[in-house]
């Protein structure tokens, strides 16, 4: 199994192959400083896994991705990178990487980057796929570090996966009571779970004005 890192940044692919060494999970490890170089080795080895940066000396890393897709490539894609702006997440996910990297990272986080995609690869490459395994690979994306380790004080990684569900079956636009009422948890605390998703982007509000009463919010989950 090959995997292949796309970088042009000398010291960062070096840290980039010295975790891969560290994990030995790999057969042959590639490297490319650009996206020219990244197009004529992909057309001559068998990638499994590509490690991509956004941000490439001849164009962006997205592009290569786009073609990926459109030529229905085998090779999953894990994107590495500085850039953590909403829409450039947005549009990687959206594309189907296994995960999203924002530099720097600990080689722990890295390893459960590259477990991941393992996991995926093995439950993927079976005959049929039973629901517990499907579930099992939502829920190993939902809850890696780089999504968890960012919760503010206070806030833990379970009732924000069940406020999460819940917000996936309610109607939207919904209220913060109506999440309230459908969590079974308090309004003061869900407030704090609707602040931080806001913060990054999972949540858009806006207010509602009405001729009797005071205005409210209600909230929908970003598209």
């Amino acid at each position: 199994m090959n995997v292949l890192i796309i970088e042009d940044d000398p010291m960062v692919e070096f840290i980039h192959r010295n975790y891969l060494e560290k994990g030995g999970q790999f057969d042959n490890i590639y490297s490319a400083n650009s996206l020219k170089d990244a197009e004529e080795l992909l057309e001559k080895r068998e990638i499994a896994l590509i490690l991509l940066d956004v941000h490439l000396r001849d164009g962006s890393g997205l592009d290569l991705l786009r073609d990926l897709r459109k030529r229905s490539s085998n090779s999953d894609v894990i994107l590495i990178t500085a850039a953590n702006e909403a829409q450039t997440v947005k549009e990687g996910l959206h594309l189907g990487v296994v995960d999203y990297l924002i530099k720097p990272f600990t080689n722990q986080r890295f390893q459960q980057s590259i477990n991941l995609f393992l996991r995926q690869m093995t439950n993927l490459n079976e005959a049929t796929v039973e629901q517990a395994q499907i579930d099992q690979l939502v829920s190993s994306k939902a809850d890696t570090p780089q999504n968890t380790a960012e919760l503010d004080k206070g806030l833990s990684v379970e009732t924000l996966s069940k406020i999460k569900t819940a917000i996936l079956e309610l109607p939207a636009p919904f209220t913060v009571q109506e999440l309230a009422d459908c969590c079974q948890i308090s309004h003061v605390t869900i407030r704090k779970y609707i602040s931080y998703l806001e913060e990054r982007h999972y949540l858009n509000s806006h207010t509602v004005y009405t001729k009797v009463g005071r205005p409210y919010k209600v909230f929908e989950r970003q598209t």
